[in-house]
Protein backbone atom coordinates (compact mmCIF):
# COMPACT_ATOMS: atom_id res chain seq x y z
CA UNK A 1 0.00 0.00 0.00
CA UNK A 2 1.88 3.39 -0.85
CA UNK A 3 2.84 5.31 1.96
CA UNK A 4 0.50 8.26 1.14
CA UNK A 5 -2.47 6.52 1.49
CA UNK A 6 -2.67 6.25 5.73
CA UNK A 7 -5.63 4.22 6.74
CA UNK A 8 -6.98 3.89 10.36
CA UNK A 9 -8.87 1.07 10.97
CA UNK A 10 -12.00 0.88 13.08
CA UNK A 11 -14.01 -2.35 13.69
CA UNK A 12 -18.22 -2.55 13.28
CA UNK A 13 -17.87 -2.80 16.90
CA UNK A 14 -16.16 0.84 17.26
CA UNK A 15 -18.43 2.73 15.51
CA UNK A 16 -22.96 2.54 16.70
CA UNK A 17 -24.76 0.39 13.73
CA UNK A 18 -28.53 0.67 13.43
CA UNK A 19 -29.64 -2.64 11.89
CA UNK A 20 -32.74 -2.71 9.71
CA UNK A 21 -34.78 -5.00 7.28
CA UNK A 22 -34.03 -4.40 3.71
CA UNK A 23 -37.83 -3.74 3.31
CA UNK A 24 -37.60 -1.22 5.47
CA UNK A 25 -35.57 1.10 3.83
CA UNK A 26 -38.54 2.87 2.55
CA UNK A 27 -39.89 3.99 5.58
CA UNK A 28 -36.57 4.61 7.37
CA UNK A 29 -34.14 6.60 4.95
CA UNK A 30 -35.97 9.97 3.56
CA UNK A 31 -32.88 12.37 3.39
CA UNK A 32 -29.24 12.06 2.22
CA UNK A 33 -26.74 10.54 5.63
CA UNK A 34 -25.52 13.58 8.00
CA UNK A 35 -22.33 14.25 8.33
CA UNK A 36 -20.20 11.20 9.70
CA UNK A 37 -23.26 9.31 8.76
CA UNK A 38 -22.94 6.37 6.28
CA UNK A 39 -25.77 4.71 4.63
CA UNK A 40 -25.27 0.67 3.81
CA UNK A 41 -27.19 -2.07 1.59
CA UNK A 42 -26.18 -5.94 1.61
CA UNK A 43 -28.53 -7.02 -1.44
CA UNK A 44 -28.39 -9.88 -2.46
CA UNK A 45 -28.38 -10.58 -6.62
CA UNK A 46 -32.11 -11.97 -6.44
CA UNK A 47 -33.59 -8.78 -4.19
CA UNK A 48 -37.17 -9.12 -4.55
CA UNK A 49 -37.63 -5.04 -5.35
CA UNK A 50 -35.46 -5.24 -7.97
CA UNK A 51 -37.95 -6.69 -10.42
CA UNK A 52 -37.56 -7.44 -14.12
CA UNK A 53 -40.29 -4.52 -14.33
CA UNK A 54 -38.40 -1.79 -11.78
CA UNK A 55 -35.36 -2.96 -13.81
CA UNK A 56 -36.73 -1.84 -16.90
CA UNK A 57 -38.35 0.97 -15.61
CA UNK A 58 -35.82 2.84 -13.75
CA UNK A 59 -32.33 1.93 -15.10
CA UNK A 60 -31.10 4.25 -18.01
CA UNK A 61 -30.90 3.07 -21.97
CA UNK A 62 -27.17 2.38 -21.77
CA UNK A 63 -27.31 0.91 -18.67
CA UNK A 64 -30.13 -1.90 -19.58
CA UNK A 65 -27.70 -2.10 -22.77
CA UNK A 66 -24.62 -2.59 -20.49
CA UNK A 67 -26.43 -5.22 -18.50
CA UNK A 68 -27.87 -6.56 -21.61
CA UNK A 69 -24.77 -6.91 -23.75
CA UNK A 70 -22.53 -8.65 -20.58
CA UNK A 71 -20.64 -11.89 -22.02
CA UNK A 72 -22.47 -13.40 -18.32
CA UNK A 73 -25.72 -12.69 -17.79
CA UNK A 74 -26.05 -13.66 -14.05
CA UNK A 75 -23.68 -10.99 -13.93
CA UNK A 76 -25.92 -8.54 -16.27
CA UNK A 77 -28.67 -9.38 -13.80
CA UNK A 78 -26.50 -8.61 -10.66
CA UNK A 79 -25.39 -5.70 -12.25
CA UNK A 80 -29.36 -4.70 -13.14
CA UNK A 81 -30.40 -5.15 -9.51
CA UNK A 82 -27.41 -3.37 -7.82
CA UNK A 83 -28.23 0.01 -10.16
CA UNK A 84 -32.00 -0.63 -9.64
CA UNK A 85 -31.56 -0.76 -5.80
CA UNK A 86 -29.19 2.54 -5.99
CA UNK A 87 -32.19 4.09 -7.57
CA UNK A 88 -34.39 2.93 -5.09
CA UNK A 89 -33.14 4.00 -2.23
CA UNK A 90 -31.67 7.57 -3.48
CA UNK A 91 -34.92 8.25 -4.46
CA UNK A 92 -35.95 7.39 -1.27
CA UNK A 93 -33.53 10.16 0.40
CA UNK A 94 -34.61 12.85 -2.68
CA UNK A 95 -38.02 12.65 -2.80
CA UNK A 96 -38.44 11.82 -6.49
CA UNK A 97 -38.90 8.95 -8.77
CA UNK A 98 -36.18 6.24 -9.12
CA UNK A 99 -35.80 6.62 -13.07
CA UNK A 100 -34.96 10.79 -11.91
CA UNK A 101 -32.21 10.12 -10.13
CA UNK A 102 -29.04 11.14 -12.32
CA UNK A 103 -27.07 8.25 -12.11
CA UNK A 104 -23.54 8.56 -14.17
CA UNK A 105 -20.29 6.23 -14.26
CA UNK A 106 -16.98 8.08 -14.58
CA UNK A 107 -13.38 6.53 -14.82
CA UNK A 108 -11.77 4.58 -12.18
CA UNK A 109 -15.91 3.14 -11.49
CA UNK A 110 -16.57 6.11 -10.05
CA UNK A 111 -20.04 6.87 -10.05
CA UNK A 112 -22.22 10.31 -9.87
CA UNK A 113 -25.35 11.16 -8.23
CA UNK A 114 -27.47 14.09 -9.75
CA UNK A 115 -30.64 15.59 -9.31
CA UNK A 116 -32.45 18.89 -8.43
CA UNK A 117 -32.89 17.81 -4.36
CA UNK A 118 -29.27 17.16 -4.10
CA UNK A 119 -27.80 20.12 -1.68
CA UNK A 120 -24.34 19.39 -0.54
CA UNK A 121 -22.52 16.15 -1.85
CA UNK A 122 -24.13 12.11 -1.76
CA UNK A 123 -21.29 10.37 -2.63
CA UNK A 124 -21.82 6.59 -3.32
CA UNK A 125 -20.08 3.30 -4.34
CA UNK A 126 -21.01 0.08 -5.39
CA UNK A 127 -18.85 -3.29 -4.88
CA UNK A 128 -19.31 -6.87 -5.70
CA UNK A 129 -18.59 -10.22 -4.58
CA UNK A 130 -20.26 -13.65 -5.95
CA UNK A 131 -24.00 -13.08 -5.15
CA UNK A 132 -23.65 -9.96 -3.36
CA UNK A 133 -24.11 -6.40 -3.71
CA UNK A 134 -22.30 -3.63 -1.14
CA UNK A 135 -23.95 -0.52 -1.73
CA UNK A 136 -22.47 2.88 0.44
CA UNK A 137 -23.75 6.20 0.70
CA UNK A 138 -22.32 8.88 2.56
CA UNK A 139 -21.68 12.87 2.70
CA UNK A 140 -18.18 12.33 2.86
CA UNK A 141 -15.89 10.76 0.13
CA UNK A 142 -15.69 7.17 0.21
CA UNK A 143 -14.93 3.86 -1.63
CA UNK A 144 -15.79 0.25 -0.51
CA UNK A 145 -13.22 -2.52 -1.09
CA UNK A 146 -14.17 -6.19 -1.05
CA UNK A 147 -11.58 -9.44 -1.08
CA UNK A 148 -12.43 -13.21 -0.73
CA UNK A 149 -10.45 -15.54 1.54
CA UNK A 150 -8.24 -18.01 0.40
CA UNK A 151 -8.79 -22.06 0.89
CA UNK A 152 -7.24 -21.95 4.68
CA UNK A 153 -6.42 -18.42 5.04
CA UNK A 154 -7.33 -18.87 9.32
CA UNK A 155 -4.84 -16.97 11.04
CA UNK A 156 -4.36 -13.31 12.27
CA UNK A 157 -1.40 -12.29 9.94
CA UNK A 158 -3.77 -13.82 6.69
CA UNK A 159 -6.93 -12.21 8.20
CA UNK A 160 -5.13 -8.81 8.29
CA UNK A 161 -3.40 -9.30 4.99
CA UNK A 162 -6.92 -9.34 3.49
CA UNK A 163 -7.86 -6.05 5.35
CA UNK A 164 -4.87 -4.41 4.31
CA UNK A 165 -5.69 -5.37 0.37
CA UNK A 166 -9.42 -4.90 0.80
CA UNK A 167 -8.72 -1.10 2.25
CA UNK A 168 -6.31 -0.68 -0.58
CA UNK A 169 -8.60 -1.32 -3.25
CA UNK A 170 -11.51 0.67 -1.43
CA UNK A 171 -8.81 3.87 -1.19
CA UNK A 172 -8.31 3.38 -5.11
CA UNK A 173 -11.93 3.40 -6.02
CA UNK A 174 -12.03 6.39 -3.35
CA UNK A 175 -8.87 8.76 -4.69
CA UNK A 176 -11.21 11.15 -6.16
CA UNK A 177 -8.60 13.60 -5.59
CA UNK A 178 -5.54 14.55 -3.72
CA UNK A 179 -3.78 11.17 -3.21
CA UNK A 180 -2.60 12.20 0.54
CA UNK A 181 -5.84 11.68 2.40
CA UNK A 182 -5.89 10.62 5.66
CA UNK A 183 -8.64 7.43 5.38
CA UNK A 184 -10.83 5.89 7.97
CA UNK A 185 -11.44 2.05 7.07
CA UNK A 186 -14.34 0.98 8.90
CA UNK A 187 -14.48 -3.77 8.54
CA UNK A 188 -17.89 -4.30 7.40
CA UNK A 189 -19.54 -7.71 8.99
CA UNK A 190 -19.59 -9.36 5.49
CA UNK A 191 -20.82 -12.85 4.99
CA UNK A 192 -19.24 -16.09 3.97
CA UNK A 193 -15.39 -15.89 3.82
CA UNK A 194 -15.45 -12.20 2.47
CA UNK A 195 -13.37 -9.46 4.04
CA UNK A 196 -15.34 -5.60 3.28
CA UNK A 197 -13.66 -2.41 4.34
CA UNK A 198 -15.09 0.59 3.68
CA UNK A 199 -12.87 3.91 3.94
CA UNK A 200 -14.35 7.61 4.39
CA UNK A 201 -12.15 10.84 4.34
CA UNK A 202 -13.80 11.68 7.30
CA UNK A 203 -14.40 10.44 11.07
CA UNK A 204 -17.43 7.77 10.95
CA UNK A 205 -19.79 7.83 14.08
CA UNK A 206 -23.16 6.07 12.95
CA UNK A 207 -24.10 3.68 10.02
CA UNK A 208 -27.41 2.86 9.39
CA UNK A 209 -26.92 -0.88 7.99
CA UNK A 210 -29.47 -2.84 5.65
CA UNK A 211 -29.77 -6.15 5.10
CA UNK A 212 -27.37 -6.75 7.36
CA UNK A 213 -27.78 -9.92 9.86
CA UNK A 214 -28.48 -8.08 13.21
CA UNK A 215 -25.57 -9.20 15.65
CA UNK A 216 -26.55 -11.11 19.12
CA UNK A 217 -25.59 -8.19 21.13
CA UNK A 218 -27.70 -6.04 19.18
CA UNK A 219 -30.57 -8.64 19.34
CA UNK A 220 -30.52 -7.77 23.33
CA UNK A 221 -29.89 -4.38 22.79
CA UNK A 222 -33.15 -3.84 20.93
CA UNK A 223 -35.61 -6.39 22.78
CA UNK A 224 -34.20 -4.67 25.99
CA UNK A 225 -35.04 -0.77 24.65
Amino acid sequence: MPATQRISRLDATDVPWRYFDLAKARVQIHEPPAPAEVCLWLVPSEFRFASASNIGNWLSAAERKRARLHPNSALGRRFSVARATLRLVLSHMLGCEPHEVGVDDEPGERIVVTHPNVEGAIHVDVAYSGIWIVIAVASARIGLGLTVEPAGAQDAVARQSMWDEAARIAATRAQRAEPDTDWHGLTLPMPGGICGVLVVDKPVTRVRAFGWERPLEAEVGAASS
